[in-house]
């Protein structure tokens, strides 16, 4: 009797002899979905014992490159991320949640590169060309002849004209609309996945090609299909944002060519995406003046420092449960916040309606940004505005202590650059030379005191 095909994860491609409802692996639920028959593979490794042995030859023998070539894409900010460009032969996946600006982003690279007379191929595998035509034109009314396309879904077609041509940039949107004819399943499935981008994968590394792969993500947010396709590519870049807000995120999370913490700050406009320059001064620009509520924090994104302003509203509950929420900050914490407010602090907002913002619709999710949400808290409950020149940034323990956070110097020199003349930060910061008032703090309370005037 024929065994049952095994069973597979969606996410990260754990299979299973049957169906559960969650995956042990990545921890996903309903994500184990029924392979066809020819979708399974035997995993019984072969001996090997009828090949011949590899030659084993020494690192200390090889020459390598201390500065590797970099083809400058002619987008500055795409350039920096990638530090300095695309290098030969590298495959970039680039991922972000529909509608948040990936092909408009590859639009813009495809087109300034096209401009340089260089020959870029993209593959509109996900949208008809004619709707690929229509957002170029868009961006530049006159396209270059060099800005090639294919209109393809099978890989094989893809990776055959990726052979012919030898463009100076593949772009293949997206990875999850190929399929390869030799192996079973729907597109956008783990092993159709798998197979197609450790094809195009080879096609770039053998030809020198540099290749950028759109991924599509998960209800969650995050990359969908195996998690190898992740280990498989040299960059990852997650475009991140929200659709109604102005300003997007480009950011690094994996980059074996250069630095994986550097990002970019971006805003939608009708040339497309645009780098913001000093994403701080955008952020803080509009805000309110002695508000209660109020207060300026410093969040790190990768190395770079950005200014933002976290409110608060705090006003009776009109029903049994109070409401909590939030706006770019995780929601969870918000809720272990006011439960150290009103143990360590004296501060009683747990029966009252409480909403927490992070202004600009950046998600500041940083531990760094705990003590100024606590500061707001305090100032909304007890409707006394903070000083506006007083910014704060420290993590808060579950004993009301605040915690050291990385980078306290570069933090401070963003808050002096912007007109701050006060920074309330954890004790033993030591910050150096600093030309703004230092105010190092242990509690939670103590934090309260100085910053309200208590």
């Amino acid at each position: 009797m024929a065994k049952t095909p095994p069973f597979s994860c969606t996410k990260c491609g754990a299979q299973y002899p049957r169906w559960t409802g969650r995956c042990t692996e990545c921890g996903s639920w309903s994500t184990i979905v029924e392979q066809t028959a020819g979708e399974t593979s035997d995993p019984r490794p072969t001996t090997g014992t009828s090949q011949k042995p590899g030659t084993v030859e020494t690192f200390a023998s090889l020459q390598t490159q201390t500065n590797i070539p970099r083809q400058s894409i002619g987008l500055d900010f795409f350039d920096r991320i990638l530090s300095g460009g695309l290098v030969a032969g590298s495959v970039t996946l680039v991922s972000g949640e529909p509608g948040i600006g990936k092909s408009t982003l590859l639009a813009q690279a495809a087109i300034a590169i096209a401009a340089t007379h260089r020959r870029v191929l993209y593959v509109t595998g996900e949208e008809s060309p004619t709707q690929v035509a229509m957002r170029l034109k868009r961006l530049a009314p006159k396209l270059p002849e060099t800005l090639l396309f294919v209109d393809a879904t099978d890989v094989g077609t893809v990776a055959a004209t990726i052979m012919h041509e030898k463009p100076d940039l593949a772009i293949v949107d997206s990875i999850q609309s190929l399929t390869m004819q030799e192996v079973a399943g729907t597109s956008g499935s783990p092993t159709q996945v798998k197979a197609c981008s450790a094809l195009l994968t080879e096609i770039a590394k053998h030809h020198n090609v540099p290749t950028i792969l759109v991924g599509q993500v998960t209800k969650d947010g995050e990359i969908a299909g195996p998690r190898l396709l992740e280990h498989i590519v040299d960059t990852v870049l997650m475009l991140e944002g929200d659709h109604d807000e102005r300003f997007r995120i480009l950011r690094v999370f994996k980059n074996r060519f250069g630095a994986a913490d550097d990002v970019a700050v971006l805003t939608m406009t009708e040339d497309g995406l645009q780098n913001v320059d000093d994403p701080s001064a955008e952020l803080i620009r509009e805000r309110p003046m002695n508000t209660s509520g109020s207060i300026v924090s410093c969040l790190m994104e990768g190395h770079r420092p950005m200014l933002i302003e976290l409110q608060a509203l705090v006003t009776p509950a009109g029903y049994g449960t109070p409401v909590r929420r939030t706006t770019g900050i995780d929601s969870s914490r918000l809720g272990l916040l006011l439960a150290v407010l009103a143990k360590r602090a004296t501060i009683r907002a747990l029966d009252k309606d409480v909403y927490a913002n992070a202004a600009g619709g950046i998600r500041a999710r940083e531990p760094a940004l705990d003590l100024a949400i606590c500061l707001a808290i305090a100032s909304g409950t007890s409707d006394i505005s903070i000083n506006p020149k007083i910014a704060a940034f420290g993590e808060v323990g579950l004993g009301g202590e605040i915690r050291p956070v990385s980078f306290p110097e570069a933090r401070v020199r963003e808050c002096e650059r912007h007109g701050f003349n006060t920074v309330i930060l954890p004790k033993g910061s030591k910050i150096k030379n600093a030309t703004i008032t230092v105010i190092e703090v242990e509690s939670i309370r103590e934090a309260i005191e100085k910053a309200m005037g208590r």
